[in-house]
């Protein structure tokens, strides 16, 4: 599963270049693979450098960055590292999102902020009124009946 996500990652900015009409030549169809080879490198280079290391599963991070990406708001971003209990991994995240989505690292820097600012993240998710995303609710829920 994870081979395909990154196959169509790998092909969507190929695909996009060709279909509109067919005008897109050979050499744009390249380009844009180019491109894709120059951001992965980039993204394969920020995250080793974060880590200390050149072994990781970029695969496996590109794939994250999907996920991530559809955190689009601060409070999504919020439960999310609020419900992980630790935001040490939060550097190789947003490195994700640079790369996948820039538009959502907002979002994500105002989600840490509350966090790490919050004498007890569990509040930020447990107390009354609180907005949980869909996706959340059942873990939410689990949190915060054994606090």
């Amino acid at each position: 599963m994870r081979a395909f996500l990154l196959l169509v990652l790998l092909l969507v900015p190929t695909v996009s270049a060709c279909s509109d009409g067919g005008a897109a030549s050979p050499a744009t169809a390249v380009d844009a693979a180019h491109q894709e080879d120059e951001g992965t490198a980039a993204w394969r280079a920020a995250v080793a450098a974060e880590l200390g290391t050149d072994t990781f599963d970029l695969a496996a991070l590109q794939a994250a960055a999907g996920v991530d990406c559809q955190r689009t708001d601060a409070g999504a971003w919020t439960v999310q590292l609020a419900l992980s209990g630790d935001t040490a991994t939060s550097a190789v995240t947003r490195i994700g999102l640079e790369h996948a989505c820039p538009d959502v690292v907002a979002a994500f820097d105002a989600g840490v902020a509350a966090v790490e600012a919050a004498p007890d993240p569990l509040a930020l998710v447990c107390a009354p009124g609180v907005e949980i995303p869909a996706e959340a609710e059942m873990q939410v829920d689990l949190v915060c009946a054994r606090r």
